[in-house]
């Protein structure tokens, strides 16, 4: 399993992730890092868990935010979806169970879930760069994908299923 050994091995993947788990647990969730690392930790991890973990991270992540924040998300999700010709279900709640299904949905199929959370509504604007680059314009896309990364990172460290 690759990273998750690392993880677990105590080494410099390990302190890294601690580190940014730590910062996650300070301020707002999508506050305390760079786009660049929110978009490297994530990766490191996101494909690495079985559907279930990740379900389980997306919804702890989504509850860090406040309502508000989860009913804006849910807002900017259906915008870029409709922009994308990305199909979502009729009504998604801004519950973080029923976000975090949604969330979890669109991760399975590959790269769907960061094109949606890749900023602007052109989907060619990223010519010849990831649209991950863009992420982060939108501080509840970093919040979400951050938290994803620190309670994978967190739930394997702990040695947790």
């Amino acid at each position: 399993m690759g990273i998750l050994n690392d993880l677990l091995s105590g080494g410099q993947l390990q302190r890294v992730f601690e580190d940014f788990t730590n910062r996650y647990d300070q301020g707002h969730p999508a506050e305390g890092y760079t786009d660049r690392e929110v978009i490297d930790r994530y990766r490191d991890v996101a494909h690495a868990v079985p559907p279930d973990q990740y379900a389980q991270a997306a919804q702890e992540a989504l509850a860090r935010l406040s309502p508000e924040e989860r009913a804006e998300f849910v807002t900017m999700l259906q915008e870029r979806a409709r922009a994308r010709g990305v199909a979502l279900p009729p009504r998604i709640g801004s519950d973080p169970k029923d976000l975090g299904q949604v969330i979890t949905g669109l991760h399975e199929k590959p790269g769907q879930l960061t094109d949606l959370l890749g900023g602007g509504s052109d989907p060619a604007q990223a010519s010849g760069s990831s649209p991950l680059t863009n992420v982060l314009a939108s501080p509840l896309a970093k919040a979400a994908l951050a938290g994803i990364a620190a309670m994978v990172a967190r739930r394997v460290m702990r040695g947790s299923s």
